[in-house]
């Protein structure tokens, strides 16, 4: 029901209006002054008011339509003026006013004029909730499309940004970033992209190499020309050409197929490489960063890894300390990732202090990867607003006296039985933590470790680790 506020000095108009309005509302409120009306106005809005621009004076009908217009700019105005009046009529618009009528009208031109103005009020008021969804939408998704960052304040942390920043400044050092899984690797080499000054204006192009067939991944880096090879019907530019001018991330550099390596090292020796197929040099002008999770120092030794694309890639080194050695940045990795997901699930959760030191406390062997993780999880699983010490359903570590003693058990038995208990052990823990980093995602689970998805199944069911899975397809 539309709200209409009537405001005259003359008592006979204001009935007259209220018996003429009847058809249209029976929400109609009265005023005879502009102090009166402004005591009704601060107490309720209107859909509309029809302000007479004489109270007694003009004057004080102009400064009614401007207190209103400035209170309420959605709330429409009609101003009545006298008749031939033009002058005045063109005041009150000036002052706010939507429309005017002069004093002479007829019933109907009154409703017909009302009837519009409420019309265009729907269509403001309507106009201005898509305004805000969108507004939301654009901070919402502004939010969560925008990539994860580097937070800490610890001294560790904050060298390995300064370190990185000196790194950007110049555009074509290689860099090669160490550190354990979940520790920021990618977010580290996307700093040093965009701070760089040149290769920031071009494309950051990530290789996921662990993830990614030994079998494709040439044709993926170098491209393919057409005829190359079968079902190659057509050239392929590869993920060199794309991020030409930028950054190029071979992200888990460890898991480089051996075969392929010299074929890296032409790229880094010469700038240069072929598609496979062709018989034209292409030129590679990129940055390469590196990554790798691996003790990639040992992989040379062990002729894993050829020790001149080691040298190549390990120009600079950064390594990214684990989460467990710089724990006084994680209640700050918890407001950062709170502030995110209060936006994504449309919920906001209280962390209380207790719960924050617990966290603080806890031994992240997935490192950021896995407190995010966690986070996301309290986000769904919490039933209440505030987090409690039974939602968190941290895995406890195993204390060193009890691990010793185990395994200094086993050296009682015979060799074959005794290296049969320690692997199921070793499977068991391995397998529980990676359960746990990636919140039962058997999928992901196979990825990161290198095992096919039907085989760890069956070794969580074996040892009766089920029901952390989840069903992830």
């Amino acid at each position: 029901m539309k709200k209409i506020l009537i405001v005259d000095d003359e008592r006979s108009a204001r009935k007259g209006l209220l018996f003429t309005l009847k058809p249209v509302t029976s929400e109609i409120e009265e005023a005879e002054s502009k102090k009166e009306a402004d005591k009704i106005l601060d107490k309720k809005e209107f859909d509309l008011i029809i302000c007479d621009l004489r109270l007694p004076t003009e004057i004080i009908g102009l400064s009614l339509i401007k207190s209103i217009k400035e209170k309420y700019p959605f709330t429409s105005v009609l101003a009545i003026t006298a008749y031939g009046s033009i002058g005045s009529a063109v005041k009150a618009m000036k002052y706010g006013a939507d429309d005017y009528i002069t004093k002479d009208f007829s019933s109907d031109e009154i409703l017909l004029k009302i009837e519009k103005m409420l019309e265009t009020r729907d269509l403001r008021l309507a106009n201005k909730r898509i305004s805000e969804k969108l507004n939301d939408l654009e901070k919402k998704y502004g939010v969560l499309s925008e990539p994860n960052k580097i937070i800490g304040e610890d001294p560790k942390i904050k060298d390995v940004l300064q370190l990185a920043k000196r790194i950007a400044r110049d555009n074509d050092t290689t860099v090669l970033i160490t550190g354990e899984s979940g520790t920021g690797k990618e977010l580290i080499a996307r700093f040093i992209h965009e701070q760089s000054p040149e290769r920031s204006k071009h494309k950051f192009v990530v290789v996921d190499i662990a993830n990614m067939p030994s079998t494709l991944l040439e044709s993926h880096l170098f491209g393919h020309e057409k005829g190359a090879f079968t079902n190659a019907h057509r050239q392929h530019k590869g993920l060199f050409e794309m991020a030409n001018h930028g950054t190029i991330f071979l992200d888990e550099i460890g898991d480089f197929p051996i075969e392929l390596q010299v074929k890296l090292l032409r790229v880094l020796q010469e700038k240069t490489f072929y598609r496979v197929g062709g018989s034209a040099p292409l030129v590679a002008d990129v940055r390469i960063i590196a990554a790798t999770n691996k003790n990639i120092d040992e992989m040379v030794k062990n002729n894993l890894f050829r020790e001149d694309l080691f040298y190549r890639l390990n120009v600079v080194r950064l390594h990214l300390p684990p989460l467990r050695e710089r724990k006084s940045d994680i209640p700050l990795l918890i407001e950062y990732f709170q502030r995110k997901l209060e936006i994504q699930k449309s919920r906001k959760l209280i962390f209380p202090d207790e719960i924050i030191e617990k966290m603080a406390a806890y031994d992240w062997r997935g490192n950021v990867r896995q407190l995010q993780n966690v986070m996301e999880s309290l986000y769904v699983i919490c039933p209440g607003t505030e987090v409690r010490e039974t939602d968190l359903n941290l895995q406890t570590s195993s204390k060193p006296e009890k691990e010793s003693h185990a395994f200094t058990s086993l050296l009682k038995l015979p060799f074959k039985e005794a290296r049969k208990k320690l692997l199921i052990e070793f499977e068991k823990e391995f397998l529980a933590h990676y359960l746990q980093i990636y919140q039962g995602n058997i999928s992901k689970i196979a990825s990161a470790v290198g095992e096919s998805r039907e085989g760890l199944s069956k070794k969580i069911k074996k040892y009766g680790l089920k029901n952390h899975q989840r069903d992830n397809g």
